[in-house]
């Protein structure tokens, strides 16, 4: 058995050690003083941890509310965006067919044949 690393031997060690340096007359004035701060040490780190949670739900509850106004203005920006995005593909759209029907207008003129050509000729007053 162990605590905090240190075994039974070493644990009637210190004991020993401390009896003979403090004295059996302080030795239980001693015991109540560790006792004390032992409690206020538990008090003291109950405080601190106590504090700690209320902070972090504090910081938890702040990030959530932002969280939540992130997807808020995410979903208005897609929404108000939404006409621009099917104005911009019509857009695309009538470019493309005006670019097709360009291009079969030019290969219809490349295909033509180009007949012969008559000078014309003033005509005579």
């Amino acid at each position: 058995m162990s605590f905090l690393g240190i075994g039974v031997l070493e644990i009637a060690v210190i004991l020993i050690l401390t009896l003979i340096v403090v004295g059996p007359d302080r030795m239980p004035q001693l015991a109540v003083q560790l006792a004390r701060l032992i409690r206020q040490l538990r008090g003291y780190a109950g405080q601190v941890s106590g504090q700690l949670r209320e902070e972090m739900g504090d910081l938890v509850q702040d990030y959530e509310s932002l969280r939540q106004e992130l997807r808020e203005l995410r979903e208005e920006l897609r929404q108000s965006g939404q006409p621009l995005k099917d104005e911009a593909s019509a857009i695309d759209k009538e470019l493309r067919t005006a670019s097709r029907a360009l291009d079969r207008a030019a290969k219809n003129l490349e295909d033509k044949p180009s007949g012969p050509t008559t000078p014309s000729t003033p005509a005579e007053s």
